[in-house]
């Protein structure tokens, strides 16, 4: 390579550099915020949970209600996936892809999608999968009412009969190094387990549903499958802004050592110039001389 092209990549993975060092800045920024929203949303979820499972226990089996049906046999599924609406951020989004698409070649299973997200909508309509509906642009600020179309969507569907079962596929987050594809029921819903503690908690308390603990059920169990979808895209825009302030760390160090490596290549290739005209110019001497 010549040293003029040195010049020409050096100056362009710098360029590059200050523009992953930038997004590495604006993700950090993000993933803060991100972080603190899906890890103060879990003790409300977790929570309500506990309540509902209390619930669930103190009526002594005797609830009936289409969210508990369970069909014979689930031959439609209905996929909520969680993904990003931008790339840049590692195996992120193509983990969790490739997750569902191994879903989707498993033999008889009708398989439909609601893609929360522009990547997971762009792949699964590229391969031809039936996705019914997209949500996108909700993971730079996900705020709580933006998921409730996606929850009416999925229990109008379970109980018009349109789906047998609804499930979660996101990204949990775990720390700023590590993210957990979850699967999880949505409906039909099965009571969380509480913790031991809760659960005498609740099971020591006593209840008086009225007018029946059908209709109880029917106003908090649509705000539990709130809650679940809306910490779902919590837990997934926290895993997103880390897996980007990662990957954006990652690239501005392996710039760094690139540009480290082409300089010493350019400082060679320099000086084997100079070297190249010395000896040019102490040949040209010589030769006068002789002459």
């Amino acid at each position: 390579m010549s040293l003029l092209d040195l010049r020409r990549r050096l100056k362009s993975i710098n360029s590059t550099q200050k523009i992953t060092r930038a997004m590495e800045m604006v993700s950090a920024s993000k993933m803060k915020k991100a972080q603190d929203a899906a890890l103060s949303g879990r003790p409300y979820a977790e929570e309500l949970a506990n309540l509902i499972e209390g619930l669930v226990a103190r009526s002594k089996n005797n609830l009936e209600h289409p969210y508990f049906l369970k069909r014979e046999q689930s031959k439609k599924i209905l996929f909520l996936l969680f993904t990003a609406d931008r790339g840049l951020c590692g195996a992120f989004n193509s983990n969790i892809i490739r997750y569902l698409h191994r879903k989707q070649l498993e033999n008889g299973q009708e398989k439909m999608i609601v893609a929360v997200g522009r990547k997971g909508l762009q792949f699964f309509k590229h391969v031809g999968e039936s996705v019914v509906a997209e949500f996108e642009d909700l993971s730079d600020k996900p705020e709580f009412t933006q998921t409730l179309p996606i929850t009416r969507l999925a229990i109008d569907g379970f109980l018009n009969g349109e789906f047998d079962e609804v499930r979660l596929v996101y990204n949990h987050f775990v720390n700023t190094m590590q993210q957990k594809i979850t699967e999880k029921t949505l409906l039909p819903f099965s009571p969380p387990e509480a913790s031991t503690e809760d659960a005498d908690r609740f099971q020591e308390a006593e209840y008086i549903f009225e007018p029946s603990g059908a209709a109880v059920f029917e106003r908090i169990l649509p705000r539990y499958l709130e809650t679940i979808v809306y910490q779902a895209l919590l837990e997934s825009n926290a895993s997103e802004q880390s897996a980007r302030m990662v990957a954006m760390k990652s690239a501005s160090e392996n710039a760094g050592e690139l540009i480290e490596t082409l300089t010493l290549e350019m400082n060679k290739a320099r000086q084997a110039s100079i070297t190249t005209e010395i000896l040019e110019i102490v040949g040209g001497a010589d030769a006068l001389a002789e002459g």
